[in-house]
C-alpha cells in the first residue's frame, strides 16, 4: 500500500512545489501591493472575479468535470480524439464569449459593480475568461497523461510573468486595479499559447469525433449548474458582504481570503494528481475500499495540519505584510484555508460517484450545500460582518463534504464502500478544533507576542500529529529520515 500511496504523494509534490514557491513570492510582494492598492481596489477586483465565476461555467459547458470520465472510459486509441473534440467545442464557445464581451460588459458592470465606469475592466475580465475556457482541454490532457513536470514548468513561467506584469502596471505605472486586470488578461493569453502549443505537439493529427462530442455535451451540460453552485459556496458571500457591508469591507475580506486561498495551491496539486490516480482503480474496488480510506486519513492529517498553520500564522502575517486598514483580514485567513481543505476532502469522496457513473448527481449535492451556504451567509454576515462571512464560507464547504458522504452511503450497491478510519479522524478533528479555537481567540497582543504564540503552537503541532500515527507509520517516517540523512552525508562528502 505504501508504494501505491507514494505514487500519489510524488505527483502531488511535483504539482505543489511550483505553486508554493510562487505563493511565497506573492507573500513577499503583498506589502508592496497593499501600499499601492486601496481596500476599494481589492473590493472591485474581487467583484470582477465574481463575474468570471458566473460566466465561466456557462461557456465551459461543464467540460471541466465531464472530460475526465469520457476520456478514461474511451479506448486508448480514441483518447486523443476526445481532447481534440473538446478543444474544438470549447474554442467555439470561447470565441462566442469574446464576441459577446463588449455587448454584455456594460450591463454586467452596472449590476455587479454598481455603475458603467468599470465597463472596460469587465470586457477584459470576460476576454480573459474566454482564453481560460479555451485552455481547459490542454491543461487536462497534460494532467491525464501525468506529465506533472511539464505542467508545473509552464504554470511557473506563466505565474512569474503575471507577477512581473502586475508590478509593472500597478507599481511602476500606477494603474491600480486596472493594472491587475490587464496583467491577468495578458497572462491568460500567454497561458493559452504555452499550454496549447505543448498539448498540440503531443496530440498529433487533428481528430474530431462526433460521437464523443455528443457524449461530452450529454454529460457536460447537466453539470453546468454544479459549477454555479460551487461558485455560490466559494464566492457567493462576496456579493452578500458587499451588499451588507460595502465594497471597502469586501476589499479587506478579499485580502484575508486570498492569503488563505494559498491553501488552494496544495489542494489543487492533490486534486490534479488524485483524479487520474483514483480512476486507475475503477476496476479494483476491493483494493480501493481500503486504500481510499487510508488516503482520507493521510489527507486529513497532512492538509488539516497545514490548514492549522494558516490559522496560527494569520495574525502575525497580516500585521507584518499589510497596512493597518487591512489588519481585520486576519479573521478570514484560517477559515479561507479551511474551506480549500474541505473542497479537497470533497474530491476524496468522489470516486464512489465516478465509479457508479453518477457524476450527474454531483450538481444536486452541490445545490443543497449552496442553499446552506446562502442561508448561513445571510445570518452570520448580518451578525458578525467580516468574520461571519469567513465562518459561513467554511460552513458551506463543510456542508458539501457531509452531503457527499451521506449520498455515498444511501445509494445502491453499485457504490464503492470505502473503509474510513473514523477513530483517527475523530481524534484529529478534536486536535484541529482546539488549535483553531486558540488561534482565533480575540486578543490584542503586539507583533512580537503574536510571533511567539504562533511559534509555540506551530512547534507543538507535529508532536500531536505524530502521536496519531500507527507504529508502522512511525517506523516508516524514521526510515525515510535516516535515508535522507545518508543521502545528505554522501552529497556533502563529495
Amino acid at each position: 500500500m505504501h508504494g501505491r500511496l507514494a505514487r500519489l504523494l510524488r505527483t502531488t509534490a511535483i504539482y505543489g512545489l511550483g505553486g508554493v514557491l510562487l505563493r511565497a513570492l506573492g507573500l513577499i510582494l503583498l506589502p508592496l501591493f497593499t501600499s499601492h492598492l486601496t481596500p476599494l481596489d481589492y473590493g472591485i477586483n474581487a467583484m470582477l472575479g465574481w463575474l468570471t465565476f458566473v460566466i465561466w461555467p456557462l461557456f465551459s459547458v461543464g467540460f471541466g468535470a465531464a472530460l475526465a470520465p469520457i476520456y478514461f472510459a474511451a479506448p486508448e486509441n480514441a483518447r486523443r480524439g476526445c481532447i481534440w473534440t473538446a478543444a474544438t467545442i470549447l474554442s467555439g464557445s470561447a470565441l462566442l464569449l469574446s464576441v459577446l464581451a463588449p455587448l454584455l460588459s456594460g450591463d454586467l458592470s452596472a449590476v455587479i459593480l454598481g455603475g458603467p465606469e468599470y465597463t472596460y475592466l469587465a470586457i477584459l475580465t470576460l476576454l480573459s475568461a474566454s482564453l481560460s475556457i479555451a485552455t481547459i482541454p490542454f491543461t487536462l490532457f497534460l494532467q491525464f497523461q501525468e506529465r506533472a513536470k511539464t505542467y508545473v514548468v509552464i504554470s511557473t513561467l506563466v505565474a512569474l510573468m503575471s507577477t512581473a506584469l502586475s508590478i509593472w502596471l500597478v507599481v511602476r505605472l500606477g494603474k491600480g486595479v486596472q493594472g491587475l486586470v490587464e496583467a491577468s488578461a495578458l497572462t491568460q493569453a500567454v497561458s493559452f499559447v504555452m499550454f496549447g502549443s505543448t498539448a498540440l505537439s503531443l496530440l498529433g493529427k487533428y481528430n474530431f469525433d462526433a460521437e464523443l462530442a455528443k457524449q461530452l455535451l450529454k454529460l457536460g451540460i447537466p453539470l453546468i449548474p454544479s459549477f454555479l453552485f460551487l461558485f455560490v459556496i466559494q464566492d457567493g458571500n462576496k456579493y452578500i458582504l458587499q451588499w451588507m457591508a460595502g465594497v471597502q469591507n469586501l476589499g479587506v475580506y478579499a485580502v484575508g481570503f486570498n492569503l488563505g486561498f494559498a491553501m488552494n495551491l496544495f489542494v489543487s496539486a492533490f486534486q490534479t494528481a488524485w483524479l487520474p490516480y483514483f480512476m486507475s482503480y475503477s476496476d479494483k474496488r476491493e483494493e480501493a475500499a481500503i486504500l481510499f480510506g487510508r488516503v482520507m486519513t493521510y489527507y486529513a492529517f497532512g492538509f488539516g495540519a497545514l490548514t492549522l498553520v494558516f490559522f496560527i500564522a494569520a495574525k502575525p502575517v497580516v500585521m507584518l505584510l499589510t497596512q493597518p486598514p487591512y489588519f481585520e483580514a486576519s479573521e478570514v485567513v484560517g477559515l479561507s484555508a479551511a474551506t480549500q481543505a474541505l473542497f479537497g476532502a470533497f474530491y476524496v469522496l468522489l470516486p464512489a460517484i465516478y465509479f457508479a457513473n453518477h457524476v450527474r448527481y454531483v450538481g444536486l449535492i452541490q445545490a443543497l450545500a449552496a442553499l446552506v451556504s446562502v442561508g448561513v451567509n445571510l445570518g452570520l454576515i448580518s451578525l458578525f460582518g467580516l468574520a461571519g462571512a469567513a465562518l459561513a464560507l467554511a460552513l458551506g464547504a463543510l456542508a458539501l463534504v457531509l452531503f457527499t458522504y451521506v449520498w455515498n452511503r444511501i445509494r445502491d450497491r453499485n457504490y464503492l464502500v470505502v473503509r474510513y478510519e473514523w477513530r483517527r479522524l475523530g481524534l484529529f478533528s478534536a486536535v484541529f478544533a482546539t488549535y483553531a479555537t486558540i488561534a482565533m481567540w480575540h486578543r490584542t497582543l503586539s507583533l512580537g507576542a503574536e510571533v511567539l504564540l504562533s511559534s509555540a503552537l506551530t512547534i507543538s503541532l507535529p508532536f500531536l500529529i505524530y502521536r496519531l500515527l500507527m507504529v508502522d507509520e512511525r517506523k516508516r517516517i524514521w526510515s525515510m529520515a535516516r535515508e535522507l540523512v545518508r543521502v545528505t552525508s554522501r552529497t556533502e562528502g563529495r
